[in-house]
């Protein structure tokens, strides 16, 4: 199965019964009405409609992020809004329709409009959910159904079938349905009423979602008309998205349907004909909901969810940092462990932390290949340094001051001395601050034997810098050949 890598397109996480669903906007036959839509422009030159036109302009984009935070709540506290804010801003002319300014004020030379206007729903989903795609990341669905036309299970699902069409379509990774089945060897109407039974089976395959679908049909009517047996049939589809690994229900549908004026031939052929329409109608509703829920600032997630790829680490040290993460991220955050194979230790931390926060805890002892606000990949820098560093042991840190230092390339080379003595046993970092240069020297655990605070001093004395005070942690002198 080709496998599309581009990400969720997403609807609102609103239920249709709401009416009030934002300060200021309501919903009503699939569309969102801004009610205080605001906009300001200083009148230049005296040239009121030029302003009067600028404030309207911003009065339309003030009502289309209106309508945005109430389909994704809290999205404006992303590290990427702004940004995704201004692309949904740039089809501004073509989402917010009917303005009508329902006030207008002057206060010295600034303009100020009121309105009201109408945004659709569809149409704003259209656009604002690539953009809520290429910041979540690509989440990892699992497809179980149990499908029954009368009492047996047909031998091709064509509710798998099209559930797999659509969310693949739609940009979410797919677990393999064979590999899921194989591994889960559980009966699918099971999982539907307790999806916890699969959480650990999801986990294992690196789902992010699970999709459960229940699907039953049968024959209501037949009549033999010119020889032909002609069947009226009905059906209904139940679709469901929980969450991997809190086995949060984020989103559920129901569609019933049947073969109306146009009865069928066979049972079979009545209910593919129905599950089709209704699959469709009900992932309609499901895959938008999943993507808004999953970027809503306090939704299910209880926080920012990053994935953390670790390369190069071996069991014991994946344990050890997956300690160190817990502790780092504290007791408001969750870890949750999706696989580790051939060195490759693969976790999503829920917290507060950011994905920048993260790389800097892990920089002690991997090297950062690339981070985003919710997708983070590392590689283990040092097989000897991680040992130490993950072991919880306490960090003994040497600080050196070193005055008269004029030039950074002075500075460079004490600090490549010093790194150059210490060897792979610490740390040496530097920030170069003329006429000085402050170092810091990083053990963890024990320090070795002969790389203490008075080895370093006779060291430093030995490339010409005079050491007036030393204690335990600290060193202060100064570079001789500059009077």
């Amino acid at each position: 199965m080709k496998v599309v890598k581009i990400f969720i397109v997403s609807f609102c996480i609103l239920l249709l019964s709401f009416t009030q669903v934002f300060a200021g906007v309501s919903y009503e036959n699939g569309l969102y009405i801004v009610n205080d839509a605001k906009g300001q422009a200083k009148i230049a030159d005296g040239k009121k409609a030029v302003a009067r036109e600028k404030a309207k302009q911003e009065a339309l984009r003030d009502a289309l992020e209106k309508a945005m935070n109430t389909c994704v709540p809290g999205i404006e506290k992303n590290q990427e809004y702004s940004a995704l804010r201004e692309k949904v801003f740039s089809k501004t002319s073509s989402l917010v329709k009917n303005f009508k300014i329902t006030g207008e004020n002057t206060d010295g030379d600034t303009l100020t409009l009121n309105g009201i206007c109408q945004i659709h729903e569809r149409k704003l989903d259209d656009v604002l959910g690539p953009q809520i795609i290429s910041m979540l990341g690509n989440p990892r669905v699992m497809i179980i159904v149990d499908e029954k036309v009368g009492k047996e299970a047909p031998f091709i699902s064509t509710v798998e079938g099209e559930l797999l069409r659509i969310f693949e379509r739609a940009g979410y990774l797919i677990v393999d349905p064979d590999q899921a089945k194989t591994l889960l060897n559980l009966d699918p109407q099971k999982a539907f009423n307790d999806p916890s039974l699969i959480g650990g089976a999801a986990r294992t395959l690196r789902a992010d979602i699970i999709i459960l679908a229940r699907a039953v049909a049968g024959a209501f009517a037949n009549q033999k008309i010119h020889g032909i047996n002609l069947y009226g049939v009905s059906g209904t589809v139940q679709l469901k998205a929980v969450l991997t690994q809190t086995a949060y229900q984020i989103s559920s549908k129901t569609i019933s349907g049947g073969t109306g004026k146009k009865p069928a031939q066979s049972v079979s052929g009545g209910a593919e004909r129905i599950f089709k329409s209704s699959v469709a109608q009900a992932a309609e509703e499901i895959i938008y909901k999943i993507a808004y829920s999953m970027a809503s600032a306090g939704s299910a997630l209880g926080g920012t969810t990053i994935n953390v790829k670790i390369a190069d680490a071996d069991f014991k040290q994946s344990e050890a940092i997956k300690k160190n993460l817990r502790e780092f991220i504290g007791d408001g955050g969750e870890l949750f462990t999706r696989s580790f194979k051939n060195g490759l230790l693969e976790v999503d931390l829920v917290s507060s932390k950011s994905a920048e926060e993260i790389a800097s805890f892990l920089s002690d002892f991997a090297k950062i290949e690339s981070f985003t606000p919710q997708n983070l990949s590392a590689r283990i820098a040092s097989k000897e340094q991680v040992k130490t560093v993950v072991a919880d042991k306490p960090s003994l840190v040497i600080n050196i001051r070193i005055e008269n230092v004029r030039w950074k390339n002075d500075a460079m080379d004490i600090e490549n001395g010093i790194k150059n003595f210490i060897g792979p046993s610490g740390e040496v970092k530097s920030v170069f601050d003329s006429p000085a240069v402050n170092l810091s020297v990083t053990y963890e655990g024990e320090i070795p034997e002969g790389k203490d605070a008075a080895a370093i001093k006779e060291y430093l004395e030995r490339i010409s810098i005079r050491i007036d005070n030393t204690t335990e942690n600290s060193l202060q002198g100064w570079r001789k050949g500059w009077l």
